[in-house]
């Protein structure tokens, strides 16, 4: 047989993607009576039962009642099926609403599909293979782990435990139905709130872990805004990664004319603002604060306040973090309208137009907001440190920025009195003196953290870092960026962190640190710098973002708050807040009884 013969008759190399069918968003958004669906494109792999990928694994325990089912079955193999598995159409795509919510294979389809897709939109912004924050390269998906109103991200177990919500019987008395017990696989109960269908809390927890891998340091105890970033971010991914499935805006825009045009005013900032694009888990905000209709969070409708970081309401990790999701949101609605000026006319505007215009925008910020991950220092984060990140990673990929986002963007973080710090991300390029690179290989610089190590050593005047504190080189990344006209970016991320650890009395000879009051003389007590540098294409040194262990007023800020917050583990201080291993987003994901919220 022929060599183009044994290729022919084999799996088709050019395939990257399965069409499967998820819930747009949860079961309370519905399109003419009935539950908005979607088919959208997954990251082809191999399937096994569950499913099964090389990155995901879904497990379907309840440890609530104990029942563990049996892998849901979605490939079949053979009969000419490709090796891996996976046979369309796709199985759930004209089941009825009701089969949708009983049968626990499709809960198991939607929460791998929507996992899988917020990782490939990682990795499609950030541009490489990205690893978990664990050992290990399968995260697992647990549908159903629990009765209970919360859903949370474990980094000890390697997974993501989805809740679920009873309706009409308490949580601890039949959490799921008899019939389940009995027969392994039967119907669920249609009437309860799966966080699995929801499309916000899956793709919310997923990037948790996401950003675990990316910068694992961010679960220390540190500043404030640190963990409220980690929610920050799941928000935004959540919100502004549904604009990506085919069809969903266009249908929340309303109905078109026969001429599919909408009018203008259905389109204002006002009204796009009210939209449920805008709003986070809608069912599942429903059932925690029995209100129809109320989202579990709504950040569009803050009012931007400069006095927010002594405003007690901002305290809490969810609440802080929603500083910056409003920014999001409130950058899309403006950069929404000024796309949709050129294609409005006598008071109205099509559908389809204004729904891609959306879209796009969307996709862009998502993109922004993703990249900028990696220009981030790895340790000590503060939200102005977020600012100088996408500023800078946009302009690496869009230096002319034409629909002016960078822009809209640091006009949004102004009204909340956030402002860059340019002190901390410098481009290098810029500056009058220029970096020594004698005896390095340009080639090991993209991957050898020795290689980084001894251009850190080459240049440590140049890079402002202190010799007298060990440097610990953790991660050499390369990435091929594509920015939205096609420009190609190759650069090359190198991480490094410093340590300081000792007594109140050896800080203080160290570097001149004062420790709180509360703290025993005896205490030992950790402190962090770290920076990232970015290589372009050359190798060449371009930007440096860091946080200096010497910064004395960012030290003092960092011990009060692990003091007052009681963030330590009964030995030291800032090496452990003191929670249980893999409890950190499961305590911070408990409903609290003010709020009605969780996750």
């Amino acid at each position: 047989m022929a060599q183009q013969d044994v290729i022919a008759e084999g799996t088709n190399p050019a395939r990257r993607t399965f069409a499967m069918t998820i819930l747009a968003q949860d079961p309370s958004w519905t399109d003419n009576g009935g539950i908005l669906r979607a088919t959208v494109p997954v990251p082809a792999d191999r399937l096994e039962p569950g499913p099964r990928s090389h990155r995901f694994h879904v497990i379907d325990y309840d440890a609530t009642t104990g029942v563990l089912l049996p892998p849901a079955e979605l490939a079949r193999a053979g009969a000419g099926a490709p090796d891996w598995g996976w046979v369309e159409p796709d199985p759930f795509a004209d089941k009825s609403d009701d089969d949708l919510l009983r049968d626990p294979a499709f809960h198991a389809q939607n929460a791998f599909a929507i996992a899988a897709r917020t990782l490939a939109a990682f990795e499609f912004a950030i541009g490489r293979r990205l690893n978990w924050g664990f050992m290990g390269h399968e995260l697992y998906v647990v549908p159903h782990a629990m009765a209970e109103a919360n859903a949370y991200y474990a980094d000890d177990i390697r997974a993501l435990l989805l809740g679920y919500l009873p309706r009409r019987i308490p949580a601890s008395s039949r959490p799921l139905t008899r019939a389940l017990r009995m027969a392994g696989r039967s119907s669920l109960d249609p009437d309860a709130v799966y966080t699995c269908l929801s499309h916000d809390v899956v793709a919310h927890e997923t990037t948790h872990a996401v950003l675990d891998g990316l910068r694992h340091r961010f679960l220390m105890p540190g500043l404030p805004d640190q963990p409220a970033f980690h929610e920050a971010l799941a928000d935004i991914v959540a919100l502004l990664s549904v604009f990506s499935i085919d069809g969903v805006v266009e249908k929340l825009l309303g109905q078109a004319n026969l001429d599919g045009r909408i009018a203008d005013r259905s389109v204002t900032d006002a009204e796009l603002k009210r939209n449920a694009l805008f709003r986070l888990a809608e069912q599942v905000g429903s059932a925690l604060k029995d209100e129809r209709g109320s989202a579990l969070r709504d950040s569009i409708t803050l009012k931007p306040s400069k006095s927010w970081a002594s405003d007690p309401r901002y305290a809490e990790p969810h609440s802080r973090g929603q500083i910056i999701v409003s920014i999001a949101m409130e950058s899309l609605a403006q950069i929404w309208r000024q796309r949709l000026k050129d294609i409005t006319s006598e008071g109205s505007v099509n559908r389809a137009r204004a729904a891609e215009e959306g879209a796009t925008a969307a996709q862009h910020l998502l993109g922004m907001s993703i990249r900028a991950i990696d220009y981030l220092p790895p340790v000590e984060f503060e939200f102005p440190d977020f600012l100088n990140a996408i500023l800078a990673s946009d302009a690496a990929v869009v230096p002319d920025d034409k629909h002016g986002y960078r822009n809209v963007i640091r006009d949004a973080f102004a009204s909340w009195g956030i402002e860059a710090a340019t002190s901390h991300l410098v481009d290098l390029s810029q500056t009058d003196l220029a970096p020594i690179y004698r005896n390095l290989s340009y080639t090991a610089l993209r991957s050898d953290t020795d290689e980084v190590f001894r251009f850190i050593w080459e240049n440590l005047g140049f890079l402002g870092i202190d010799p007298r504190f060990y440097v610990h080189v953790e991660h050499v990344r390369p990435s091929v960026r594509v920015g939205p006209d096609g420009i190609v970016v190759a650069e090359t991320v190198a991480e490094y962190v410093q340590f300081l650890e000792g007594t109140p009395t050896g800080l203080f000879k160290a570097i001149g640190l004062k420790t709180p009051r509360e703290v025993a003389s005896g205490e030992r007590i950790r402190v962090l710098g770290g920076g990232t540098i970015v290589f372009d294409q050359f190798g060449r040194a371009r930007y440096h973002h860091r946080k200096d262990i010497a910064d004395i007023k960012r030290q003092r800020r960092r011990l009060r708050y692990l003091v007052d917050n009681g963030l330590f583990d009964g030995k030291s201080l800032g090496v452990s807040d003191g929670l249980p291993e893999g409890q950190r987003f499961a305590i911070l994901h408990q409903p609290d009884a003010d709020r009605r919220e969780t996750w």
